[in-house]
This record gives structure tokens, sequence and C-alpha cells, in this order.
């Protein structure tokens, strides 16, 4: 037997996790060979890869070490495979697969890759196409994956915004006059990380984070300044927590957006809202106003939830497990009470996740009180415990891919 790996899409701080526990998986059930892909479904069309040494792995403890590396050790893409079956890319990815007589690829990603794992899945049982197995496994820090209570990668970047954003409290509390700092957190469509900010406020004896604004909301300009202005009344220094894709009800805070060229799922560039609303509210209030974007830090803080590197390693695991003797499957987790913090191990068809998105229930949504009590309560169990990263003279020491390849 052997198996091939791959990540793809943004990285998240555990998404070596889980290629650790579907590296361990392979080992325990005795995989011949172990490769790695490098660049997601690049590597396999262009034939990069690389190939595990089982005694290196074990010898430089790698297992544990990937489990606080920060972002895709492998590289990454985002690569956009043809809806078109006829494309040769997909015969070029499985002459590869067969040349390598891989009997198990596992390709790690959110969103977009599901949509990968789908169309190769497709295209297999077009062409009656046997012995190999293709499996997903989650990962995203904007945990907007369906079929799961929450997205491997999420807790370790909510516990980095909760963090900051006390830190970020205790700088704009220095002086006594009126100020609002707008702090923009990622979030296209979905606003799970701006509402993560909210954590920081968790048995605080005030409120650090005042106000909080993602695209799930409705609001016009008006309303939140009149938000704004309220807050005002009783605290002179407010903090806003901004999704990236917030945008009021007339779009006076938008600007002409752009395509990245590169990205082959077309995404939308979106950053900028957090500057154009502090210039609104400087404008319109007189007042000191500034903005604050945590930018690609949030998806690699080395600030890692305990709990999120031990349910990535698990996924990646499970996922190794069930292309053993499954395809076209994805494994998740989810809750089994809200009133303690227990999850269970499932699986799910990569068409509940491929271009989907989980989006901020909209009855969390009706009050601000509301908002923030179910926002504490889902996140609160995902961000316990400290992953524990390796320093050497101060400064962090991450594995690298040598030192455990061939």
């Amino acid at each position: 037997m052997n198996c091939i790996i791959a990540q793809s899409g943004g990285p998240t701080s555990v998404i070596n996790a889980s290629l650790s526990g579907a590296i361990s998986a392979g080992i325990d059930f005795g995989f011949d060979r172990i490769l790695l892909s490098l660049n997601g479904i690049e590597g396999i069309l262009g034939g990069n890869f690389r190939e595990v040494d089982k005694k290196k792995f074990k010898a430089t403890k790698a297992k544990d070490r990937l489990m606080t590396r920060p972002s895709s050790i492998l590289g990454s893409c985002r690569y956009k495979l043809a809806d078109d079956l006829k494309d040769p890319s997909y015969e070029k990815i499985f002459n590869f697969l067969k040349s390598e007589n891989i009997s198990v690829f596992i390709y790690i990603g959110g969103n977009d890759s599901m949509d990968t794992v789908m169309k190769l899945n497709t295209y297999m049982e077009d062409n009656n196409i046997e012995g190999i197995n293709i499996v997903g496994c989650p990962k995203t820090i904007d945990n907007d994956l369906n079929g799961m209570d929450h997205s491997p990668g999420f807790p370790s970047a909510a516990k980095y915004i909760g963090s900051t954003l006390r830190a970020i409290r205790a700088d704009v509390d220095i002086y006594d006059l009126k100020s609002v700092t707008v702090v923009e957190i990622m979030g296209r469509h979905a606003g799970w990380l701006a509402a993560s900010s909210l954590l920081a406020n968790h048995k605080y004896p005030k409120e650090l984070v005042n106000l909080v604004y993602v695209p799930e909301m409705d609001k016009s300009l008006d309303e939140l300044m009149a938000e704004v202005k309220a807050k005002l009344d009783y605290e002179n220094n407010l903090i806003i927590a901004l999704a990236e894709g917030f945008r009021d009800r007339k779009g006076d805070l938008d600007k002409v957006t752009f395509s990245n060229a590169k990205d082959g799922f077309n995404h939308k560039v979106v950053s900028g809202v957090g500057q154009r609303l502090a210039d609104y509210i400087r404008d319109r209030l007189g007042i000191k106003s500034r903005a604050v974007e945590l930018s690609i830090i949030q998806r690699t803080s080395t600030n890692i939830s305990l709990t999120d590197a031990k349910e990535a390693f698990s996924l990646g695991y499970r996922a190794l497990k069930l292309g053993m003797d499954k395809t076209n499957l994805i494994p998740v987790l989810r809750r089994k009470n809200q009133d303690s913090y227990e999850v269970y191990y499932t699986e799910v068809k990569p068409s509940e996740i491929a271009n989907k998105e989980m989006k901020i229930p909209k009855s969390w949504l009706k009050d601000y009180d509301t908002f923030s009590q179910k926002m504490i309560s889902y996140a609160l169990p995902l961000i316990k415990g400290e992953a524990e990263v390796h320093y050497e003279d101060g400064m962090p020491v991450f594995i690298e891919l040598g030192e455990f390849i061939k």
C-alpha cells in the first residue's frame, strides 16, 4: 500500500497537525510508502513530491513537532480543477497515482479543496477507476465548513484574536480622550473570526470589545454610527471588531474590489474596510480613530489551542484510516451537546462542504447580549490549553520538511 498526502488553500496553525495524524496512521497501518505532494494538486500534476523516511520521522519526533508547526509545510495552491471532466488534467492526475501505486490520496483543505476531492471521485466513478480512494481532511480558520461543529484551525485563530484584542485594549486605554480603534479581522462572507473577538470579554470586569460587525448583519451606516455614539456616552475608548467582508446596507463603505488573478477560485480581495470605517468615524465625529488589520498572522500564530491541535491530528489520522476502505468522504467532528464540551467523529460527503459556507446563525444576532453569550459559549471550549512550542535562544523553532523525508 502506498499513500499520498497534500495540503491546499490558506494555511492554519494546525494544518500540520492533520498531516502528522495522516502520516502517523500510514506508519501504524503499515503503508509501504508515504508520499507528500508539494503545493497541493499542482505537485501531483507536476510530479513534485517527497517520500517520508519513517525512521527519521520517529527519530526527529516529527509527530509531535508538526503539532506546533504553523502554516503548510508542504506548500499550498489554489488550483481549481476544470468542471469538464474530459480536461486532460484528470488523466494526468490518475496516470501519476497509478504510476506510484497509490491506493489512498488524502487532501487537507477547505471548501475549495473539497471541490477537488469531489471532482476526482466523480471522474473515478465515470471512468470505472478502482483501487484508489480519495478522501478529504477539513481545515480553515474561517470556520465556514458545513457538516461539522467547527473547522480545525479556527480555534487557534480565535485564541489569537481574543488574546490580541485584550492586549489592544491595554494600549487604547492609556489616554484620557475619546477614541475608536477598528480592528479588521479576516472573514469574507462568514463572521466567525470577528465574532471570536468577544472571547476577550469573558470574565473581564469591563467590556473590552464594544462592538462587532460581521457580514451576516444587515445594518446601515447611520445605525452603526448611532451604536458608536451610544457606546461613547459611557466609554472613552471603543474597540470595534470588524470582519473584512462586512458591508453596510447601502455599500457606502465599499470600494472597487479586484480578483486575485492567480486564484483559480476567483476570490475577491476585500481588505481595507477597517481603514475606511475608521476614516468615516473620524470625519463624522471629529475624534481620534485608527484601524488595525490583523492580516495573515491570524492564520499562523504560535498561540495554538491544544484542543485544536489534538482534534486536527485526530482528523488527519481518521482520514487515512477511512481511505483504506472507502472513498469520497471527509471525517468531521461534532459536539455531543451544548452543556458540556465533548465531540464525536463521523464523516460526510465532500458535496456537503464543497463551494458552500456555514454562517453565523441569524438567531444569534438578534441583539448584542445574545450574540456575545452564544459566541463565548460556543468558542470558549475550543481554545482551551496551549500547545507547547519549542524555543531556542528566545525564538520559536519549527520542524522543516527536510528533517523527515528521504
